[in-house]
């Protein structure tokens, strides 16, 4: 990529920079007092390319590096590591980047793919995997972050593994899937608390689509059919290998969690798009899923600023459905107006009733740019209808929050809200711990980091050693 790219694109610039140094940060700083009660590591993923992007670069490119901050005794500690991919070491050995993104994808030519792994990050069965939708899970070392290769189940997964699978509080399932564009489409698998793959089936659906996350209740797996489709006859034409066709609405899959293909109730809503739930729930006869919706996604299109409301519709707020089991029918309606992603909820309540949820939002100062920079957290009240906002001002942008309880058996907001934010003045990252009752007050705990964090993607805590 030329040095004009570079410095023109916006997904280059500030914190959205990459950030190309390894290290390690036995005592950090802290404002404020670390709870004696955390203890475990804050695991965060996000994309940062190694090398000067080979040409036009997306967001979604960049190699995945993990940041982690282990808490123990009051005291926190940092480390950082690439996921050290074979694309990433073919290319260190060349010392230049070689593969190109996804902007380059050009239908004439057999795609070269990097397993990036830098979407989110999560702990089960003892193992650390690191996630790109489009690919296998990269295992890493839970203390050294050293990667150590592709894990795929013992062989029992062969295709690519989402970014975002859910793990049942309770009987401690895995519950995933894969997406692809060509078929099958979709793919939907169960791993037991032991981590052996003990289903898997085959989902009909009626497009290929960008299937990024799904939500799961104490029964079922909802699966979100969006009118975002491959389509690599627009790519041929030089547009975008994705395709927002709003003429096909938007379905909703329900399924039984150990069903089949054949055993899918499918509910059509109006077309949307819808990155991340933020958690489902059966009630009577009834699902209701929270999600952060978006009236239209003009993904990787350049034509999407040149629309009018392009900047209205292109966000997402939260919105519920309600889904009739019986009767067949789905009802739709707003929860809150405030533009935000990456949601959130005490994990203890996934697939069951939630009051509470957590997400990076944008403050108060708007957001003018196409640029995904969240410079506040909210947290809303469903049983009171009422949204709290924390605002970090212009310029200071804020990652995905994650509620830890306080206790086991804790009320379902007494606990801690953990995130990374930039400040923009200083030029480098802090670890915020707000008590989640107290979303606006003094943080409990401001752990300095010695440097930025790249804005990016997910993560997840961990508690023990």
């Amino acid at each position: 990529m030329s040095t004009r790219e570079s410095e023109e694109n916006p997904l280059l610039q500030g914190n959205f920079g990459p950030w190309r140094m390894e290290g390690d940060a036995p005592d950090l700083e802290v404002e404020g007092e670390v709870p004696r009660e955390l203890a475990g590591t804050y695991y965060r993923n996000g994309p940062n390319p190694a090398f000067e992007p080979a040409g036009r670069y997306h967001w979604f490119d960049g190699d995945g590096m993990i940041h982690a901050i282990r808490l123990e005794d009051g005291r926190a500690r940092y480390r950082n590591r690439w996921v050290l991919s074979e694309g990433l070491k073919e290319e260190r050995a060349a010392g230049q980047a070689l593969y190109p993104g996804l902007l380059e994808i050009k239908p004439s030519e057999a795609p070269r793919f990097k397993v990036t792994a830098n979407t989110n990050i999560v702990a089960h069965a003892g193992k650390l995997l690191a996630l790109v939708e489009s690919s296998l899970p990269t295992e890493l070392r839970r203390c050294t972050l050293e990667t150590i290769g592709l894990y795929d189940f013992a062989g029992s997964l062969a295709g690519p593994m989402t970014a975002h699978p859910k793990i049942d509080p309770r009987s401690g399932e895995m519950l995933f899937f894969g997406y692809s564009p060509f078929p099958p489409y979709l793919q939907y698998y169960v791993a037991d608390r032991s981590g052996a793959l003990i289903h898997a089936e085959p989902i009909d659906v009626a497009w290929p689509s960008m299937m990024h996350d799904f939500a799961v209740t104490e029964h079922h797996a909802i699966f979100l059919l969006c009118p975002i489709v491959f389509d690599f006859e627009n790519a041929a034409k030089g547009g975008s290998i994705f395709s927002w066709q709003p003429e096909r609405g938007t379905r909703i899959g329900v399924m039984p969690r150990r069903g089949t293909s054949a055993d899918v109730a499918w509910f059509d809503t109006d077309p949307c798009y819808v990155f991340h739930p933020m958690n489902a729930y059966e009630k009577g006869n009834e699902i209701v899923l929270d999600v952060l919706r978006y009236e239209q996604l003009l993904f990787m299109s350049p034509k999407a600023a040149r629309e009018p409301d392009w900047r209205d519709k292109q966000v997402a707020r939260l919105h519920r459905w309600r889904i009739d089991l019986e009767g067949g029918t789905l009802r739709s309606e707003p929860l809150d107006d405030h533009e935000g992603e990456f949601p959130r909820v005490d994990e203890r309540r996934l697939g069951r009733e939630h009051r509470f949820g957590y997400f990076a939002a944008i403050g108060p100062e708007g957001n003018p740019t196409s640029r995904p920079e969240f410079t506040a957290i909210g947290k809303i009240d469903l049983a009171r209808g009422t949204t709290e906002i924390r605002a970090h001002g212009e310029g200071n942008g804020c990652g995905e929050p994650i509620f830890i309880p306080r206790r086991a058996d804790a009320a379902e907001d007494d606990g801690w809200v953990v995130y990374l934010a930039y400040d923009r003045e200083r030029n480098a990252s802090d670890f915020l711990i707000l008590d989640a009752r107290e979303l606006r007050g003094e943080p409990v705990a401001r752990v300095r980091l010695p440097h930025r964090v790249p804005y990016g993607f997910h993560g997840n805590w961990v508690g023990g050693v």
